[in-house]
């Protein structure tokens, strides 16, 4: 079974994660190594672009999709869903260094 990320770009980026990626609670910011997963050189550039400047943050999980939107939620902060997710990124990361983003 297969993952896949909604990018919202234009037009929409979509692509397939590992279905075992850890996956933040919905209003947390989505952390990977987006350029591993989205191998198209045009789609690429819509994407870093946005994260040149902002991050992708978690929408709404469904159907095997995760949809991402621009920006972050200013009311969460810091909570205990996202104290349990961090460890179980970073061991995940620990595992697949490939998925892992580069610092900013």
């Amino acid at each position: 079974m297969s993952l896949k990320i909604i990018i919202p770009t234009d037009p929409v980026v979509r692509v397939e994660i590992p279905s075992d990626y850890p996956i933040p609670p919905i209003g947390e910011e989505f952390y990977i190594r987006f350029e591993t997963f989205v191998t198209d050189p045009k789609e690429w550039e819509l994407v870093k672009r946005i994260l040149e400047k902002d991050a992708l943050t978690v929408e709404k999980v469904e159907d095997n999709k995760v949809y991402l939107y621009i920006g972050q939620k200013a009311d969460l902060q810091g909570t205990i869903e996202s104290d349990e997710y961090m460890p179980s990124i970073v061991q995940y990361w620990e595992k697949h260094p490939e998925t892992k983003p580069d610092p900013l």
